[in-house]
């Protein structure tokens, strides 16, 4: 009655990262988003970057408007697409994107660091404070 059960031996788990990339079964091909997100990285510690990134209202703005601040920074990320430095830097899908496309993705990475300029401007002592436009109370 003792019974001596053999299972079979597991696959083994790959040995290098190459392996167990090469074993994926759904490939994720990064979207402009991550790839914009990926430059922003990058140029973060840029200060001419992040002043074009800084101001939460136009009289603040570098170039006297929000939304020429995120075209500059836009160029930013698409000049740093474009060149191909020693750090393999070059997207050219990226570099090949207009301006105002790379701007629009830019806005989604903001708010995926929780750092858009709506948000910024409503924050008060590390607070989202509700304006009042969305409490839905009638007078």
């Amino acid at each position: 009655m003792n019974k001596i059960i053999e299972r079979p031996a597991p696959k083994p788990l790959p040995a290098t990262v190459q392996d167990l990339e090469a074993m994926r079964k759904v490939f994720h091909q990064p979207t402009l988003n991550d790839r914009v997100d990926a430059i922003h990285t990058r140029l973060w510690m840029n200060d001419q970057y992040r002043r074009f990134l800084d101001a939460v209202y136009d009289e603040d703005a570098v170039e006297g408007s929000l939304s020429a601040d995120n075209l500059f920074a836009a160029m930013m990320i698409r000049d740093f697409a474009k060149a191909a430095d020693g750090s393999g830097v070059n997207d050219a899908y990226v570099a090949s994107k207009k301006v105002a496309t790379i701007a629009k993705a830019l806005n989604v990475v903001l708010r995926r660091c929780g750092i858009a300029r709506q948000e910024r401007a409503r924050e008060v002592a590390g607070q989202i404070v509700d304006n009042g436009a969305t409490s839905g109370a009638s007078a």
